[in-house]
């Protein structure tokens, strides 16, 4: 039994505690994403390299918290005379209780520096230079309804060494759209 002295102060206690208690949470399981993006690509290694690039991607909500990842992207980089095309797929972590929807994740993929400059021939570098990837994704959504979101997405890639030479590193960031279906 509660003393009546502490009674105020246990009823003010559990007020509190129903005011500050989180509300119903708004993540979805098996959400489809399908967008697209736009913006800024930089290769690094010994010269960096800005570009422009683009990204398509698919997205599928394994959990209310882990999405399934595809993406598919290009960049052309006129400073070094490249191109770089890629392919990637893995999972991100997605804080998706609010409007605002940051996430993290981690990909794997294979990528292709093309040269845009004279190649191929006798003392002169590859055309294509295949390369795989490990990436990580991270951004911020901002869902408009259940249906429209847009953010911003960014990707820092490392590129495993293979044949021939090429950026040892990749990084994009672009501006987004998506849309949302499947709740």
């Amino acid at each position: 039994m509660i003393p009546s002295s502490a009674a105020p102060l246990t009823a003010a206690a559990l007020a509190l505690a129903a005011l500050l208690a989180p509300s119903q949470a708004d993540a979805f399981e098996r959400q489809w994403h399908a967008g697209a993006g736009i913006g800024y690509a930089l290769l690094a290694d010994g010269g960096s390299y800005p570009g422009i690039g683009g990204s398509v991607h698919l997205t599928y909500g394994l959990t209310d918290a882990f999405n399934a990842l595809v993406e598919l992207n290009t960049a052309s980089h006129p400073g070094g005379d490249l191109m770089m095309l890629g392919a990637s797929a893995g999972a991100a972590y997605v804080l998706d209780i609010l409007q605002w929807v940051p996430y993290v994740g981690l990909m794997a993929g294979a990528y292709d520096s093309v040269r845009l400059a004279p190649c191929g021939s006798h003392g002169q570098p590859d055309c294509h230079s295949g390369r795989f990837g490990v990436s990580v994704p991270f951004g911020l959504d901002y869902a408009f309804s259940r249906q429209f979101a847009a953010g911003f997405a960014g990707k820092y890639t490392l590129l495993i060494p293979g044949a021939g030479d090429g950026p040892g590193s990749y990084f994009t960031a672009f501006a987004r759209a998506e849309f949302l279906w499947g709740y």
